[in-house]
């Protein structure tokens, strides 16, 4: 009897403990994420623009037809299948039933094609989409989108982040501009306020209802919204995110300075890790008629003549490598064409380009920004390597938002730093390069056409050799400089449990062990 006794005990303390386990497993809800950025979202439309700043809170918010996952292939998301005809043309999508927005209206196919067309009316990568040809709604829940051509990247070009088609209700879809289109989606959280240059808050939505017919991964899977509010929190200066982080006001910080990282590595209730890939560094030219760098040779000159490896040593804080590929060395596309023309470090070429381009001192305006650390160090570099080549160097720095404001207007720069983060297809930098798409000038039938074939093949090795094509003339057009590939390191107190560095801030799925 003793000994039964003693089994029934040890019994429910066993069940005890493995339902705690399941429990810390599974995440626990509530409380706060405080979380330091670089810089607050010029707008929470993530249809309207491309920036990451946005597309961070976005991926919250929005959803998609479908979604990439942590491998980069495509999978169901608001459309729980699809099917494709014979001829590749006709892609037909069954979409999940009883979805709600966060305003309360279920999500039907007339939502769906709304949200295209106003992507295809608003986004700067609206080209992506220029195959389509018609989108029909066949019943509640089933959408029909025709294309004018088979290609390999219709799927991707719904799916991509980075100017994210997010399905929000038809009515705010047809009824609003880009600038103040209301921010109601079909995500894990909702906004509740928004006071740039202060904070962004997001809190967990009640009603959302994830999706389970593929493994979490990525975007994709069973989301769920453990933690009560997300406060994005803009933090430009790097030493107040690094102090904040450690006396506990912030619970996350990005974008942390490599010489405080072994510090912070130490400090026992601190994680920190480098997500690498993040970005990789580029500096866009003004191409527009009338610019001093509609000038291909004097672009060649600043391509010969400047040192990629010092601008990573000073600008990315030990989280930096050298590569000339336009899509990572992690990724299936990744490609070495065009390398002689990358870190060529060759001052006394660049001088000869000069001469033959016909340079004579006129003013190159620099734009740079403090809210991205690693741009404003770079800038300082570029300045100095640009003056001791001869070029007559006007370097402006600004905030963020204040940069993008400028860069706006081709008539007040030459120059412009930013980056590009990771592409899960080739197809979303087309925007860069087709002149109905480009905000820097660009116009270069070969890559226009190089570029087009690639989205069009659907075999990989064809849209492969398509983009390996398509990176050479990048290079000796010279049409932007890739510097580096930046990674970031990133901080977070020990109770944020669940949270894993891949592509950009993403809460989902993360919870407080507090």
């Amino acid at each position: 009897m003793v000994m039964r006794k003693h089994l029934a005990v040890l019994l429910v303390l066993a069940v005890i403990l493995f339902s705690s386990v399941v429990a810390c497993a599974e995440g626990q809800y509530g409380g706060s994420l405080r979380i330091a950025t670089t810089t607050s979202p010029p707008t929470l439309d993530t249809m309207a623009n491309t920036h990451t700043a946005t597309r961070e809170i976005g991926m919250n918010i929005y959803e998609t037809i479908v979604a990439f996952n942590g491998n980069y292939e495509v999978v169901p998301m608001l459309a729980e299948s699809w099917d494709i005809s014979d001829d590749g043309l006709v892609y037909t999508f069954h979409l999940r039933e009883g979805v709600p927005f966060h305003n309360g209206d279920i999500m039907e196919a007339e939502d769906v094609k709304a949200s295209v067309e106003r992507y295809i009316a608003v986004s700067p990568m609206n080209d992506n989409l220029e195959i389509l040809e018609e989108i029909k709604v066949l019943d509640k829940h089933t959408v029909q989108m025709t294309i004018s051509r088979s290609s390999g990247a219709f799927l991707s070009n719904l799916a991509q982040p980075k100017s994210l088609l997010g399905i929000m209700p038809k009515e705010v879809a047809e009824g609003a501009e880009a600038r103040h289109v209301d921010i109601v989606g079909t995500g894990p959280y909702k906004l509740d306020e928004w006071i740039p240059d202060r904070h962004t808050k997001l809190s967990r939505f009640e009603d959302y209802v994830p999706f389970e017919g593929v493994p979490a991964s990525g975007f994709a899977g069973k989301k769920v919204a453990y933690i009560d509010e997300l406060y994005y929190i803009p933090v430009p200066e790097a030493g107040s995110r690094v102090a904040g982080l450690e006396t506990g006001e912030y619970d996350f910080a990005d974008f942390l300075p490599g010489m405080d990282v072994p510090y912070l590595k130490e400090q026992e209730q601190l994680v920190v890790e480098d997500l690498m890939p993040y970005t990789w560094v580029v500096v866009y030219l003004n191409h527009s008629e009338g610019s001093i760098f509609n000038n291909k040779t004097l672009r060649q000159a600043v391509q010969a003549g400047i040192d990629h490896e010092e601008i990573m040593i000073v600008s990315s804080d030990d989280s930096g490598r050298l590569d000339p590929g336009m899509y990572f060395n992690e990724q299936v596309w990744h490609s070495d064409a065009g390398a002689e023309f990358y870190n060529q470090n060759d001052p006394e070429k660049a001088k000869r380009l000069m001469e033959e381009a016909g340079y004579n001192g006129e003013e190159i305006v620099l734009l740079t920004n403090t809210d991205y650390d690693y741009m404003y160090k770079a800038g300082i570099v570029l300045e100095r390597q640009l003056t001791e080549l001869g070029f007559n160097v006007n370097m402006k720095v600004l905030d963020w938002p204040g940069q993008l404001d400028v860069r706006a207007d081709l008539s007040q720069w030459d120059l412009s730093f930013s980056s590009h983060s990771t592409r899960f297809d080739p197809v979303e930098n087309n925007n860069y390069f087709f002149p109905s798409t480009t905000f820097f000038g660009y116009d270069n039938p070969q890559m226009a056409d190089a570029l087009r074939r690639a989205a069009d093949h659907t075999l990989v090795e064809d849209r492969y050799a398509a983009y390996e094509e398509a990176q050479a003339i990048f290079y000796e057009d010279v049409a932007m400089l890739k510097l580096y590939d930046l990674g970031i390191w990133q901080g977070w107190q020990d109770h944020v449990k669940g949270y894993e560095p891949w592509y950009m801030l993403y809460f989902v799925n993360v919870w407080l062990d507090k």
